[in-house]
């Protein structure tokens, strides 16, 4: 019995095993256009054996006690037309169909933002990633 339970923690394990994860990122405060605003650059990889449509992330801006107080979606660089607003269903449905997948193994930069005027305080940021689908095969 206790080596099925054992066996049965190890699969639920290997079964979370993400297929990407953020290599590295970083973040500062700059200024264009007459705009404030922290720019968020950095890598993101495919550790997947499978080709993957996208990688979405998240960026959390946390404030002193480590609370979320802005979040903002992104992409990898690919796939970066998805993190537009304001795209009807049907464009961004059209956007993942001429997408090319990320291959395993594969590494891919990501960009995200935001602006000082809409963002409250914060001290620090987190890049998660959160959505990794597979991509069909051809």
């Amino acid at each position: 019995m206790r080596r099925l339970l054992v066996l049965a923690m190890a699969a639920v394990a290997f079964a979370a095993e993400p297929a990407a994860r953020v290599l590295e990122h970083h973040g500062k405060w700059e200024s264009g256009y007459g705009e404030h605003f922290f720019n968020i650059v950095g890598q993101v990889k495919n550790t997947g054996t499978r080709p993957l449509t996208y990688i979405k992330l998240r960026v959390d801006a946390l404030d002193d006690h480590k609370k979320v107080v802005a979040s903002t979606e992104t992409y990898n660089e690919s796939a970066s037309a998805l993190a537009v607003a304001d795209l009807d269903a049907a464009t961004k449905a059209q956007v993942r169909a001429h997408l090319k997948p990320v291959a395993p193994g594969a590494e891919e930069a990501f960009r995200a933002g935001f602006l000082r005027d809409e963002t409250p305080a914060f001290t620090d940021y987190r890049v998660t990633v959160v959505e990794t689908p597979t991509a069909n095969a051809p």
